[in-house]
């Protein structure tokens, strides 16, 4: 399986981000990433409904990346 790209930058920067600019945030990330249809439905739900923004942070503190973004 490949691996899935970086979002570059430091970790504290988009977890900074992601406290403060959630949906976002996350948005950016996913297209970045190369999720677009994620990215759009995040954006639209407002991190799917907050318990994506949770996931997000607690990702972004124990593994330093958005780790659940599958690779493609």
């Amino acid at each position: 399986m490949a691996k899935s790209k970086k979002l570059g930058g430091s970790w504290i920067l988009w977890l900074i981000l992601q406290i403060f600019f959630g949906a976002i945030t996350g948005f950016v990330a996913r297209i970045i990433k190369g999720h677009i249809l994620s990215g759009i439905l995040y954006l639209l739900t407002g991190g799917f409904f907050a318990i994506g923004w949770i996931v997000d942070i607690i990702s972004l503190l124990v593994h330093h990346d958005y780790v659940w973004l599958w690779s493609k």
